[in-house]
């Protein structure tokens, strides 16, 4: 015991070392000195070095110095007889210091051995870190002391601890710990302004004090008043960022409400600190408020606000709906995959419980499923006048399309997959079939449905898995605080406003706070009802999402299936079918009579110019321009092909009220004769039977399947239009009527009925558009061929075309034959391959019954009907060749309709005696040998497309019973027109000209 002395010394006493003259001097420690060049031999090198040392003269003891110590100790620890010596004094108090025995005092003397409540009770060890903790504290300031630290340590007993942590604790500042604004963090209340302050409990170092004890009761409170801050920040955002966030704030609010309820109630209580106590457990309470550091370390993770950040480097919290209720639910997801406590879990549950409330409710209220969500009161009180106004703007029809472009299609992401998926047709769905139907039974206000909302108790969730009501959850998180409280008010009815009637400053504060605590609760009661584990049923998160909006996703399916009947099943201007047979019947040239009185008013096929050469003059370019050929001077070249009636004006294209009245006469007549005949198949009802259509109703054609309201009503939805097409070098060829682009200023437009625009869009249209332009031009082209066939043929003046020039002629019927055999093969493919052969197939798809089982038969929504209907045009269009992609295959087929149709213009020219007959076999020669090359190119493209799309090499056959029929398609459909041009490679082998 005499080395512990030393550290009762004090800091400015001397001390004497023994020997102090006597040590060695010590030399450089890297010094090697080098060895002797001779053997060695370190045994008895040891052995001579043992002797040497065994020899020397034993050093002489030096005596030891006495250690003073001060005249204070030695007064009060020595008795008060007369004064001895000092030296005697001190050898007394150190030799009875030594030889004195374990008894009823304390034989340990230090420095702290001199207060009043120095424990006097005998010790059962020597050892100072086992004494009193005062007495440890106050040996371990002396033996480290810190002169020069600017850190003041102040130690602190358990209770002056524990008082200050209580406080510190709830977000408060304490008398040991205040709030530091600028960090956002608590720190310790230094009596020094200039030093920062250490707390040491007493027994403990400020290591262990600080880092083990202190810490998580500084995480707590730090962290509960940095959410708090947050909830306020919240509280100050516009109403404009939507109730969710609002929502959010108020949850957290009130989990921050009921951490702050449970830390009050949390031990040692004030009365618990009021009583003397000398030792409190420690490690009780360090862990008794793990809970609370987990659940505030978990929210604080979740609203950026961690504990080792600061106010510069926090990140914003997400304020719009899905990504907040997003981000809520991965958090809570997480937790469950970690296993986390169930008191974070459940409290993340009841935050994403009441943040998505009022969201899911609208985007539920968005497919019709719940109540309407309340109109606004208008602002301002408005005049007759001015209600007259926006009646009349209402009863103007909105744009769908825009309506349509309003609804939401992004959702959060816990959002399951079919919700996901019906959910934007469903709201689309509402909004057509608002228009369409507004008496329908899904959007009567008497149509109820059950509220939307998670479940996470077992018996909820059995209840909702078996499709029976889930039970009311009273003290859920969806309801009100008004509703936790509304037992005693309901009963009492308008008694419940007496609260009203109360003079000012005649409420007590009682019903303040018990307004206050209705929240936590309402909380805490849902912490007690929460599961510790999910069901066996939905042992996931998603599986738990998909059943709590399972009856969402049914009812958008039946909102969007709904809409789909309307449009397939009724029977009045809204049946889909309907129209599509009379976009078929007049933009698809499809129907015989309307096709007919078409061609009559557009095109001719007679073989004669039934123009004067004294009539109208026509300001139109030539055929061809060469230097040095021309057909003639102040007379234009005969278009051959179209009619006559077009050509009587000066200008072309020929746009006049004339050409309008004379198209306008073509729908009309057209419509007029099937009235006609519905009103002739009505009267015969009674007598035999006449033949029934796939719909069962009595018609001859399928074309007549058409509703009566829609026929009344195309008179005014069809009429043709002028386009605007562009001018200037290459673009202008539709102003040149010997140009097959002749006709392409006309087209033939239709409106829809107001909520059928989306079945029947403008992109639809214009690929209608495209089809009608390209069969303008394909009949064209057939009307000049059978010109020719006239022209060349009849015998009055089949003589007049190459009668000296027999090889001309052959060329010319073989060319005929080979160019008619080509443009009836191509107007066969149109109208029976592409027209019918995909679009017959569709219809049939519509009137499948709507529990067909087979994929091709069923729609799922009206969205899907059209992308399918526009899927049908894209594949004509591509039979066609008329798309963007085809445009190199194309101009292929369109420079070979324009060889045919050029071919007959110079026989137009040559009957006509305004070409010689030797310029006309020059120009038949040079015609034939480039369709011959045209052709020859085009079959080899479309063979190379048949064999790169090996799906149209396989046929299905039509003809066998119970089969669907299948259609054409698109790239699939050119094997049949390769079938068409050419059965023996007769192109590809190079024929001979005749």
């Amino acid at each position: 015991m005499d080395f512990l002395r030393v550290f009762d010394l004090p800091l400015d006493s001397h001390i004497d070392l023994p020997y102090e003259s006597q040590l060695p001097s010590i030399g450089t420690g890297f010094l090697v000195e080098p060895l002797e060049d001779k053997p060695q031999n370190p045994i008895l090198d040891a052995l001579k070095l043992e002797a040497l040392n065994s020899n020397l003269p034993p050093r002489p003891k030096p005596s030891p110095k006495q250690v003073p110590i001060p005249k204070e100790l030695s007064l009060l620890a020595l008795d008060s007889s007369p004064p001895k010596p000092a030296a005697d004094r001190v050898t007394a108090l150190w030799r009875d210091a030594l030889i004195r025995r374990q008894g009823v005092k304390n034989g340990l003397l230090s420095w702290d051995r001199l207060r009043q409540s120095h424990p006097s009770h005998a010790s059962p060890t020597s050892f100072l870190s086992e004494q009193d903790d005062r007495v440890f504290t106050a040996a371990l300031l002396h033996v480290q002391p810190r002169p020069y630290d600017t850190v003041l340590n102040i130690p602190v007993s358990d209770k002056e601890l524990l008082e200050g942590l209580n406080t510190t604790v709830l977000g408060i500042s304490s008398s040991l710990f205040t709030w530091n604004t600028d960090e956002e963090s608590f720190k310790a209340c230094s009596p020094d302004p200039g030093k920062d302050v250490v707390f040491s409990l007493e027994g403990k170092d400020e290591t262990i004090t600080n880092s083990s004890i202190i810490t998580r009761f500084l995480t707590i409170g730090t962290l509960l008043r940095r959410l708090e801050l947050l909830v306020t920040e919240l509280r100050r955002r516009s109403a404009t960022d939507g109730p969710t966030i609002h929502a959010f704030a108020h949850a957290l609010s009130t989990t921050l409400s009921y951490i702050r309820d449970s830390l009050m109630r949390t031990p040692p209580s004030a009365e618990d600190l009021a009583l003397e106590s000398d030792r409190y457990p420690l490690f009780f309470l360090w862990t008794h408020y793990l809970p609370y550091e987990e659940l505030l370390s978990s929210l604080a993770t979740f609203c950026k606000r961690n504990i080792e950040l600061v106010p510069t480097s926090y990140e914003a919290l997400e304020s719009q709906p899905i990504p907040l209720l997003s981000r809520i639910y991965e958090h809570l997801e997480l937790n469950f995959e970690q296993h986390s406590s169930s008191l974070i879990r459940s409290v993340f549950a009841f935050i994403l419980t009441c943040t998505s409330q009022e969201y899911i409710q609208d985007i539920a209220r968005s497919v019709g499923f719940g109540k309407p969500a309340p109109k606004r009161a208008p602002k301002r009180e408005q005049s007759t006048y001015e209600l007259q106004l926006e009646d009349d703007e209402d009863e103007e029809e909105e744009d769908i399309l825009e309506l349509l472009d309003n609804v939401e299609t992004n959702f959060p992401s816990f959002f399951p997959k079919k919700t996901i998926e019906a959910l934007p047709a469903a709201q689309k769905s509402l909004v057509l079939l608002r228009i369409a139907q507004p008496e329908h039974r899904l959007l009567s206000t008497a149509h109820s449905h059950p509220t939307i909302r998670w479940i996470w108790t077992t018996d909820e969730i059995n209840a909702a898995w078996s499709g029976k009501p889930v039970p009311s959850d009273s003290n859920g998180p969806q309801n009100s605080n008004l509703h936790l409280l509304s037992e005693e008010a309901t009963s009492a009815g308008l008694a419940a406003f007496k609260l009203f009637d109360l003079e000012p400053g005649s409420l007590t504060t009682q019903s303040t706070f018990k307004m206050e605590a209705i929240s936590p609760a309402t909380l805490d009661a849902f912490i007690k009802r929460f599961p510790d584990a999910l069901p066996a049923i939905t042992p996931t998160m998603p599986d738990l999402t998909t059943l709590t909006f399972r009856s969402l996703t049914i009812h958008a399916t039946e909102m969007s299936s709904t809409l789909l009947d309307v449009f397939l099943r009724s029977s009045d201007h809204l049946n889909f079918r309907s129209h599509l047979i009379l976009l078929r019947s007049y933009l698809l040239l499809a129907g015989p009579k309307f096709k007919a009185r078409i061609l009559t008013a557009l095109f001719s096929d007679a073989g004669q110019h039934e123009l004067e050469n004294n009539a109208h003059s026509m300001t139109i370019r030539s055929l061809r321009r060469r230097p040095g050929k021309q057909y003639g001077q102040g007379n234009q070249p005969w278009a051959v092909g179209l009619s006559p009636n077009l050509l009587d004006r000066e200008m072309w294209p020929p746009v006049g009220a004339d050409l309008s009245f004379f198209l306008r006469t073509v729908i009309v007549d057209s419509l007029d004769y099937r009235k006609e005949k519905d009103d002739v198949s009505d009267g015969e009802e009674g007598g035999t039977t006449p033949k029934l259509n796939s719909r069962g109703n009595p018609r001859e054609h399928e074309d007549d399947d058409v509703s009566s309201q829609v026929i009344e009503e195309a008179g005014w939805r069809l009429g043709f239009a002028i386009r605007d097409l562009p001018t200037g070098s290459g673009r202008d060829k539709w102003m040149d009527p010997l140009s097959i682009e002749a006709l392409d200023f006309l087209y033939m437009d239709y409106k829809p009925p107001h909520p059928m625009e989306i079945l029947i869009s403008p992109d639809i249209l214009d690929k209608y558009q495209r089809m009608f332009t390209f069969i303008l031009r394909l009949q064209r082209v057939e009307c000049a061929i059978k010109s020719l066939f006239r022209m060349s043929s009849h015998k009055a003046i089949a003589t007049y075309l190459f009668p000296t020039l027999t090889k001309s002629r052959r060329l010319l019927l073989h060319f005929r034959f080979i160019a008619h055999t080509f443009v009836e093969s191509l107007s066969g493919y149109v109208f029976d391959t592409v027209i019918r052969g995909n679009f017959d197939p569709f219809l049939a798809r519509l009137e499948q019954p709507p529990d067909v089982s087979s994929q091709d038969a069923s729609f799922t929504d009206v969205f899907h009907l059209s992308r399918c209907h526009s899927a049908v045009l894209n594949d004509m269009l591509n039979a066609c060749l008329l798309r963007t992609g085809q445009k190199n295959v194309g101009d292929l087929l369109r420079q070979c309709l324009e060889i045919v149709l050029e071919l007959t213009i110079v026989i137009g020219e040559l009957h006509r005696d305004r070409l010689k007959e030797y310029q006309a076999a020059t120009f038949i020669e040079d015609l034939f040998s480039k369709f011959r090359g045209r052709m020859a190119t085009l079959v080899r493209v479309l063979k190379g497309l048949v064999e790169k799309n090996s799906s149209s090499l396989k046929f299905v056959s039509d003809a066998t019973p119970g089969a669907t029929r299948r259609p054409t398609g698109g790239l699939d459909a050119l094997y049949h027109l390769l079938v068409r041009l050419t059965l023996n490679d007769w192109w590809t082998e190079g024929q001979k000209a005749v």
